[in-house]
Parts: structure tokens; sequence; C-alpha cells
């Protein structure tokens, strides 16, 4: 068998024994270079291998040691590619072609990467960290870790939510269902010395990855509260459970940190796990397929027990700061103008006013004056919402090719009837203001007004009146709720409600 260059007689006898970087400086230990690891083996995850990377780096995990344990490497390669870039990359990836010998893979990272890491979990694709206050794994062993060896997260089913399918659209928005409590079954997010190399060869069938007394050292282990664990796997599950049951562990884990088990995603999943592979350590999921439609309806029963928002609300307000890098401000409300009928005082531009006047709620932004009226005094632009309706806002986008101090002056009117006005804007001399670059004139009211004819005036003499798009958000009005407000029936706008 062919050895590589860089491999020495030092390194081949130290199998089993030492770390690889470990047997080079003669049992010395260098310094970490990540704070938090993640080692985990997928197969048949493709699909949602971004977001559990991207859950777990939003959390504090500064690094993920991926085993692809697909058949060909390349779809998940693939899918990682964005995690493989740059100097400092967030995954190392390694395909590994014997099925199920999950334990072999983790003895590798062992034996070839344990010396980069301080804290390490062996975590699988289904499972999702959560920790529901903090968000922070640093925080946990900040809290923990100066009394502790390792750290056991107990964990927690999530049901298929009804699912037949898997959706398309990921994991944590789609599964809000849960177990009521935790189980017994934990992993441990442990300093690397607490993870033996040596010991995890000389014992092989040891499940380190779920239960590190398993190697037989002695070490100091706790759970998310901070208990101690001495003896929670002995007679396991037996002692644990009864553990559990008192003092209402299984609710209080849920408070401060557990894993997150996605097992049954849809109705299909039953037979894709035997379909996945039983070999090696999968040599159990064959068992799910084989359940009988009583006990998969006793499953979902189980595992959809409790309705928890609280993973997909935290994720869903991660990628929501993407809002954030939008270049045009974004309303909370509803656009109520786009394609309404409109009109103004005057046209410059070819055809009818009000043909004109309708370009400035197209809905299309150009940083053009899309509508203009003549030179005159006191130009204005009304716009007709079609029914009265709480106005919450108001956005004006200037022509960005020049004049743009011509709307350094103007008022802003609202009426449910055309005959009575309330003044909402009186701009006098105010600064210029840009449009489709992403800085138009904004106008908010948390309470709104109740209205239906929006207009505009400039109110100086010898003046033009052009936008690029006049935006006007809000809601349907409800006579009911202002009738509640005011104290009071209000005749005249039941009639312009009618109308």
């Amino acid at each position: 068998m062919a050895v590589s260059r860089s491999s020495s007689a030092r390194d081949l006898s130290s199998f089993g024994r030492l770390p690889v970087a470990v047997a080079k400086t003669r049992g010395i230990w260098p310094t970490p270079v990540y704070q938090h690891v993640l080692v985990a083996c997928a197969r048949w995850e493709n699909e949602n291998i971004a977001e559990w990377l991207n859950y777990h780096r939003s959390i504090g995990f500064d690094h993920v040691y991926l085993y692809c344990n697909d058949d060909d490497p390349s779809a998940l390669y693939e899918a990682v590619l964005p995690f493989l870039s740059g100097a400092k990359p967030y995954v190392t990836f390694h395909h590994f072609r014997y099925v199920g010998e999950q334990l072999q893979m983790y003895r590798h990272y062992l034996r070839h990467y344990s010396h980069e890491t301080k804290w390490l979990m062996f975590l699988d694709l289904d499972e999702y960290i959560s920790l529901p206050d903090l968000h922070d794994i640093g925080a946990m062993t900040a809290r923990l870790g100066d009394t502790h060896d390792a750290i056991c997260f107990n964990a927690c089913q999530y049901g298929h939510n009804g699912h037949m399918k898997r959706p398309l659209s990921g994991v944590l928005r789609n599964y809000t269902r849960r177990e009521s409590g935790v189980g017994p079954v934990t992993k441990s997010l442990a300093k690397v010395g607490a993870v033996s190399y040596r010991l995890s060869s000389e014992r092989p069938t040891a499940r380190f990855h779920e239960d590190l007394s398993s190697l037989g050292a002695p070490l100091r282990v706790c759970n998310t509260l901070g208990e101690t664990l001495d003896g929670y796997h002995e007679d396991f599950p037996r002692k644990a459970d009864a553990f559990l049951a008192t003092d209402e562990r299984r609710k209080r884990l849920l408070e401060t940190g557990y894993i997150a088990h996605f097992v049954i995603r849809s109705e299909q999943d039953f037979a894709r796990r035997r379909e996945r592979g039983t070999r090696g350590e999968f040599a159990t999921q064959g068992s799910w397929a084989a359940k009988s439609e009583a006990e998969r309806l006793a499953h979902h029963a189980a595992t959809n027990a409790v309705f928890d928002t609280r993973l997909a609300e935290y994720w869903s307000s991660v990628v929501s700061e993407g809002w954030k890098t939008t270049v045009i401000p974004v309303s909370r409300w509803t656009l109520l103008s786009k394609g309404k009928r409109a009109t103004q005082s005057s046209t410059l531009h070819p055809g009818s006013r009000d043909d004109d006047a309708a370009r400035a709620v197209s809905g299309r932004l150009t940083g053009n004056p899309q509508h203009h009226t003549a030179l005159e005094d006191k130009p204005w632009w009304m716009v007709d919402l079609g029914a009265l309706c709480h106005v919450h806002e108001i956005m004006i986008f200037n022509r960005l090719d020049g004049a743009l101090e011509r709307l350094s002056t103007f008022t802003i009117e609202i009426s449910h009837d055309r005959f009575f006005w309330q003044t909402l804007i009186e701009r006098q001399d105010g600064a210029v203001f840009g449009g489709l670059d992403g800085t138009p004139f904004r106008w908010e009211d948390e309470k709104g007004v109740i209205g239906r004819y929006v207009r505009m005036t400039i109110p100086l003499e010898k003046s033009y009146l052009q936008t690029d798009q006049i935006e006007i958000y809000g809601r349907a009005f409800s006579l009911a709720e202002f009738e509640r407000k005011k104290g009071a029936s209000a005749p005249a706008l039941a009639r312009a409600v009618q109308d």
C-alpha cells in the first residue's frame, strides 16, 4: 500500500493513541484554532445542509467538520461550496464511502482535527441545538465551562406537522410541533480533552457521541441547567427517565438548551429512513418503515403534542435581516394607491391630465418626472383610493434628473368627500430629498388618518408639480373601529362608505 510522502513512521505508529498533530509535537497540544465546533455525518442531506450550517453559525459555532456519507459526494459538495471558500472556511469537508460507519468518521476527526478544537460536539443533520434565551453557545460554555468538562443537551423530538411530503423551504420554519418535554437521549458539548481518541479506539463499540461516560474516563458532566449528571447513563434509560421526571426537568430543560430532533419530517420519512441505508450505525433505521399504522399515529400524537414557534421565530428573525439591505424603504402597511384613479390641475405631457396624473401611481420607478403640471399658481395632484382607508404612510419619490428643489415646499391633505380636507403634511423650504436612489420623502402616522382622497399641492405662485411616484400605504377602513375609538356614530363617513 502506498504511503503519502507527508506521512512518517511516527505518525503511523501513533494511530489509535494520539492525534497526528500531537504525535508530531511529542504529546504537546497546540493552541486551538476554533472555540466551538460541530462534527457531523451527512447522508441524503443536500436540501437542508445550508440551513443547518447557517443556523449553527448564527448561534456561535465557528467551524464544522462535515463527513459526507453519500455514495457520490458531488451533490453535497456543491451544496456546501460557499462554506468551503476563503482563507478561513467554515467547513472542512471529507467523503467517507463506507455507509453507516459513523463512529469511524468521528474517530477520523479525533485523529486529524481534534487538536484544532476547544469545544466539540457530534451532531446529526436532523438535529439543531436550541438555545431559547441566549442564541449564543459561547455564553453557555462561559457559564458552565469552568467547572465542567462537558455539557449534556437532552433531545426533544419534533413532529411532522402533518406534512405528507417534506417541504422544500427548509426545516426550522416548517416544523413547529414537538414533544411535551425532552427525552433521556443526550449529546454532549465537550472540551476536547474529555473525548479521548485513544479510549475511543480501544472501545470500538462505545457510543461516545451520545454518552461520554462510555469511554470510561472520569468526567465532570452537567446538563444545561448546570446540574451534575453523575451516573445519568447507568441502567439507561431507566435512571435517566426517573431523573427527568422530577422537578419538572423535562420542561425546564426546554428553556435553557436542548437538541431539537427532527426525526420524522413527513409521512414519507418512515420509508425514507430505511431506503437511506441500514448498514453500520444506521442498522436501527429499518424499524421505522416496519411500524404499523397505529404505531405511526402514536408517534405523531406524541411528537406533535405541543405548538412551539420559538425556533421558527428565531430563524425568521435572522433571515429577515435581509430587509435591512433594501435600497427602497419598505412599509409595514399595504400599498393603497397603485393603479388608482388620479387627476391634477394641468399637464405639460401629451394626453389628458388624468392620464398624466395616473403615472404617479403606476408602481414603476424611473428617476424621471412621470407626471408634470404646467407652470401655474398652486398646482395640485390628487388620487382617489377607491374607498375609505386608514392612511398610515406616504412616500414621495422626487425626480433625480434635476430641479429637485421644486419639492422643498408642499402640502398633503386628506378627505373623505373632496369638500372637507385635513392637512397631514405642511412642508416649507425643507431639505432636498431623493427617490429611486433610496431617499424618498417619508411620512408616517401609527394611528392612521381616515380618508379616501389624498391631495398634494405646491402652495406657491408660478410653480410646477412633478414627481416620479407617490405611494400611499395603509389599511381598509373599519367603521366599527372608528365608532369604538370616537365613542359615537359617524353618519358622514358611513355615507362615504356606501358611496
